[in-house]
C-alpha cells in the first residue's frame, strides 16, 4: 500500500467515525419509532417524505451543486455573495410552491394522511423552508472540509429527532404528526448551530443578480436528473399507495429507515470523495491507479457490510415492535441501494471530469422508469416485497451505466468482474432472504456472500484491517 492510499484510507474512516455514530443513532431510532407509532401512521409519515422529497428537489433548482462547484473558485469576500446568490432562487420558488400548496391543502391533506381536515401542509411548507436552508448549510459546511462539524450537526440532527418524537408521543399523542415534527424541529436545531459555526459566509447578506443567473444556468439541468432519481428513490411508495393501505406502506418505510442506517455511510464517503476525487484529476490526470484501488476498497467494504447486514437481518428486526418484524423480509434487496451507489460514487468521476453530465440523465431516467415498470409489475403479486425488488435491481442499472460510461471517457483498469460477481450472489442470496422459508439455507448463502468477498479482496481486507488497528491504537495513545 503506497503512502497515497494509507493515507486516504486513514482519512476515510478518521471522518467516517462521526458517521458511524449517527448511523448507529439512526439505526435505534426507527425500532424505538416502531414501538412508538402503529404501522398505518408510521406509513403516512412516510407518505409526508415523499412528497417533501419532491418539492424539495424541484424548489432547489440544483442550486447547491452549484455552490459546491463554483465555491473553491471564489475567494473569502465572494463566498458569502455566492451562497446567498445560489439561495435566493430556492427561496423565491418554495414562496410560489407554498402558494400551491394553500390552493390544493385539501387534495394534498387527503393524499399525505388519507384525510383533508389536517395541518400537515403547513407542516410542509415550514420543512420545506428549513430543509432548503438546511440543505446550504451543510453543502457550506461540507465545502469547507469541516469533518467533524459535519458530523457533529448530523449527530445532533439525529438525537434532536428521537427526542422530538418521543416528546411528542409520550406528552401530546402517539401518531404521524411526531414524525413530521421531529423532522421539522431537528432540522431548525441544525439549521441554528451550522449558521453558528459558519456566521461569516451568512451574513452580510449579498447578492449578486449576474451569479444567480451563472447558478442557475449550471444548476437547472441537474434537477432533471434529480427528478429521475426522485423517482427512482420513491416512486416505489406511489405505487404502493395505489395497491396497498398504509399499515403495508410503514412496513416498507420501517425497512428502508433500518437500510438508511448504512446509507449513511455512503454520504460520509461521498463528502469525503468527491473533493478528493477532484484535487486528484485536477493535480495529475494520468494517476488513475488511485481510482481503480479506491473501488477495491470500497466494494470490499460496502459488499462486507451489506453480506453482514443480509445475515442477520432477523436479530435486527426483532429490536421492532412485533407488528414491524415482517419488513425482515422486504429488507434484503434494499440494501442493493446503499452497496451499488457506493461504488457508483467512486466509478462515475470519469462524467463528471469530461462535464458530460448528461449521462446522469440518462443512468437515472433509465433506471427510474425500469423501477416503475417493475413496480406496477411486482407489487399487485408482491406488495412491499415486490417493491423492494423492483427498487434494489434498478441501482444495479445505474451503477452498470455509469460505470461502463465512465470509463470510456476517462479509461481507468477498475475490475468491475470483481464487483459484478458478488452482486450476482447477492441477488441469489437476496432473493432466499425475502422468498426463501429456509432460515438456514438464507443465513447460509449471505455468509457465503462475505467469505467471497473477503476472498476476492484478500489483499483489501488485511491492509483495512492494518490500517483501522493502527488508527484506534493511535486514538487510545492521545487518550
Amino acid at each position: 500500500m503506497n503512502i497515497n492510499e494509507r493515507n486516504l484510507l486513514k482519512k476515510y474512516i478518521s471522518f467516517s467515525l462521526g458517521t458511524w455514530f449517527k448511523a448507529l443513532i439512526s439505526f435505534f431510532i426507527t425500532p424505538i419509532t416502531t414501538w412508538i407509532i402503529n404501522p398505518e401512521e408510521f406509513g403516512k409519515a412516510a407518505m409526508f417524505s415523499t412528497v417533501y422529497s419532491i418539492i424539495l428537489l424541484a424548489s432547489l433548482l440544483g442550486t447547491p451543486s452549484a455552490l459546491l462547484r463554483f465555491f473553491p473558485q471564489k475567494s473569502e469576500e465572494e463566498k458569502t455573495i455566492l451562497l446567498w446568490s445560489s439561495l435566493i432562487t430556492p427561496i423565491i420558488l418554495s414562496a410560489l410552491v407554498s402558494i400551491v400548496v394553500f390552493i390544493f391543502k385539501s387534495s394534498i391533506n387527503a393524499f399525505l394522511v388519507g384525510t383533508s381536515v389536517s395541518n400537515a401542509h403547513v407542516i410542509l411548507i415550514a420543512t420545506l423552508i428549513t430543509g432548503i436552508f438546511q440543505t446550504f448549510n451543510m453543502n457550506l459546511v461540507r465545502t469547507k472540509g469541516r469533518g467533524i462539524l459535519f458530523s457533529a450537526i448530523d449527530i445532533t440532527q439525529s438525537i434532536s429527532q428521537i427526542g422530538f418524537i418521543l416528546l411528542y408521543a409520550l406528552l401530546v399523542k402517539r401518531d404521524f404528526y411526531a414524525l413530521l415534527y421531529a423532522q421539522l424541529f431537528s432540522n431548525i436545531l441544525a439549521l441554528g448551530i451550522g449558521m453558528y459555526f459558519e456566521r461569516d459566509y451568512w451574513f452580510p447578506i449579498k447578492i449578486d443578480k449576474k451569479l444567480v443567473f451563472e447558478v442557475v444556468q449550471y444548476g437547472y439541468p441537474l434537477v432533471f436528473s434529480g427528478l429521475f432519481w426522485w423517482i427512482l428513490n420513491w416512486i416505489d411508495r406511489v405505487v404502493l399507495r395505489l395497491y396497498v393501505d398504509f399499515s403495508e406502506i410503514g412496513l416498507y418505510s420501517a425497512a428502508f429507515k433500518i437500510i438508511s442506517a448504512m446509507n449513511l455511510l455512503t454520504s460520509g464517503f461521498s463528502t469525503l470523495w468527491y473533493p478528493f476525487a477532484y484535487e486528484q484529476y485536477e493535480k495529475n490526470p494520468e494517476n488513475k491507479i488511485i481510482f481503480k484501488r479506491t473501488l477495491d476498497y470500497v466494494a470490499f467494504l460496502t459488499f462486507s457490510a451489506g453480506f453482514v447486514l443480509l445475515s442477520f437481518k432477523d436479530v435486527i428486526f426483532l429490536l421492532l415492535a412485533k407488528t414491524y418484524r415482517p419488513a425482515a423480509a422486504i429488507s434484503p434487496f434494499l440494501i442493493l441501494n446503499p452497496v451499488m451507489m457506493t461504488t457508483a460514487i467512486v466509478v462515475a468521476r470519469g462524467i463528471d471530469f469530461s462535464k458530460k453530465t448528461y449521462w446522469f440523465i440518462v443512468s437515472n431516467s433509465t433506471a427510474a422508469i425500469f423501477n416503475l415498470i417493475g413496480n406496477f409489475l411486482l407489487i399487485p403479486i408482491f406488495g412491499a416485497k415486490g417493491a423492494a425488488v423492483s427498487t434494489g435491481l434498478s441501482f444495479i442499472i445505474v451503477f452498470a451505466i455509469e460505470s461502463s460510461v465512465s470509463k470510456k471517457l476517462y479509461p481507468v483498469p477498475y475490475n468491475l468482474r470483481k464487483v459484478y460477481y458478488l452482486v450476482i450472489s447477492f441477488i441469489c442470496s437476496a432473493l432466499l432472504h425475502t422468498f426463501s422459508q429456509s432460515l438456514f439455507l438464507s443465513i447460509l448463502s449471505s455468509l457465503v456472500g462475505l467469505l467471497a468477498t473477503v476472498f476476492l479482496y484478500k489483499s483489501e481486507f488485511s491492509k483495512v484491517f492494518s490500517v483501522s488497528v493502527d488508527l484506534f491504537k493511535s486514538i487510545f495513545r492521545r487518550e
